[in-house]
């Protein structure tokens, strides 16, 4: 059973500007969704569909695939049939889904639920659609549409189904055969109030943006709490235990020697500047700021590595960002005035010359490499006196639990000790150590 994923992310939008490729929370909206599609572990193959260059060049990095939609097709006249058909046609799958990015807050186990209900052997559905049901009390003709001499309970008022416009799941024969995105006999798939939100209006991206914060704060609020238990001689055993010998970055120091973070990385690449090129480009690098949330960890890869990047100007870019730290792969300056604001910084030692007129910048939010550590945007970044360790995205899940296991271990280990039990003892209750 062949499940096969399209997202359509067109360039232009008239109600938001630039919509899909406006920041929401510190992220273009339509990767929000794209990148939780190719997360999926029960879809075969995801497309984004878009005639944009600068949408794809945003997604270049993710593991999906390129369907390059027709201009003509990329208008809010194209009628959405037609454009599904036109995905329909270009990839072979036993079941397709459709999901829009307007509507970020789908959860992966209501789109898990739906593709299952359709591709059941024997299915009864042949296909999905997420609706939001709403009890309202309706007006009509300018008048209420309920008894207004005996208001009803709202319990008692009747369902009202409205489709998202958000997801549909249909199999391949229903498609070709109704021409559609919605079959003859499709399942209704309940949305939360959240999934059902739609970004269509100015006002609805504010709204999203609230959202999405409050959901970061509960990510936020978990590492925080770890951090307070963690440290890199602990993720770098547990990392080599499970086969990831190479995510220390090595030849760091932090400004601050108490300094501890756990966040996600958002990253910067810097290269050499080229004979002639217009020194002037560094300057983009302070766009990244426009992407930073706060504990985010700013992760710079910097090619003139001998060359200070990072003073107290980006300092406090930095903060007002909402940044935690900073970790540069390379010198930085103004270690005084840094060390003051109580920023902290990892980086190989300190430079007065300025990078500025020797690089300029390569790329934002891309995979880099620091010393031979390889770091994607989202990654788990930690950081302590003794080093800093990247957890990559894959495996945050798997590294959380087992934290969480040693923790406790070392815990009960400490209290044995101090009771006096014999080294094999330990040994035997909680293995090498």
């Amino acid at each position: 059973m062949k499940v096969v994923a399209f997202l359509p992310a067109k360039g232009a939008s008239s109600r938001i500007n630039n919509k899909n490729t406006k920041l929401l929370d510190g992220k273009p909206l339509f990767l929000h969704t794209l990148e939780k599609l190719v997360a999926c572990d029960f879809i075969d193959e995801v497309y984004l569909d878009t005639e944009s260059e600068e949408i794809m060049a945003m997604a270049s990095e993710v593991h999906c695939k390129f369907m390059r939609r027709d201009p003509a097709l990329a208008s809010n006249q194209t009628d959405g049939n037609r454009l599904f058909m036109n995905e329909v046609a270009h990839a072979e799958a036993d079941v397709y889904v459709q999901i829009l990015g307007t509507s970020p807050f789908i959860e992966v186990e209501t789109l898990r639920r739906a593709v299952d209900i359709v591709a059941a052997p024997g299915a009864t559905h042949d296909s999905a659609v997420l609706v939001r049901k709403d009890k309202h009390y309706l007006w009509a003709n300018g008048r209420p549409a309920y008894d207004v001499e005996r208001i009803p309970n709202s319990v008692d008022l009747p369902d009202v189904v409205a489709e998202t416009m958000g997801m549909y799941v249909i199999t391949r024969d229903a498609a070709l055969k109704t021409r559609r995105r919605i079959g003859d006999h499709p399942a209704m798939i309940e949305a939360s109030p959240l999934e059902a939100f739609d970004v269509n209006w100015p006002e609805d991206f504010e709204m999203a943006n609230l959202i999405a914060a409050g959901m970061r704060e509960k990510d936020r609020y978990l590492l925080t709490n770890i951090k307070n238990h963690l440290n890199s001689c602990l993720l770098s055993d547990l990392l080599d235990d499970m086969g990831y010998s190479d995510q220390v970055v090595r030849g760091l120091a932090p400004n601050i020697a108490s300094a501890k973070f756990l966040g996600r990385a958002k990253t910067l690449k810097l290269r050499l500047l080229e004979e002639g090129e217009d020194f002037k480009g560094i300057y983009n690098a302070l766009h990244s700021y426009k992407e930073i949330v706060p504990n985010d960890i700013i992760v710079v890869e910097n090619e003139a590595a001998d060359y200070a990047y990072f003073g107290e100007l980006n300092a406090n870019l930095a903060i007002r960002s909402g940044a935690s730290a900073v970790v540069v792969g390379g010198k930085t300056r103004d270690s005084v005035e840094v060390q003051r604001i109580g920023l902290p910084v990892f980086a190989a030692g300190y430079s007065c010359q300025d990078v500025r007129k020797r690089a300029t910048v390569a790329h934002m939010n891309k995979k880099i490499q620091l010393y031979g550590v390889s770091i994607s945007p989202g990654d788990l970044v930690f950081g302590d006196a003794e080093g800093v360790v990247v957890i990559p995205n894959q495996i945050e899940k798997q590294v959380l639990e087992e934290v969480y296991r040693r923790i406790s271990n070392e815990k009960r280990i400490l209290v044995d000790i101090s009771l006096g039990v014999e080294v094999d003892a330990l040994v035997s209750d909680y293995g090498f150590f």
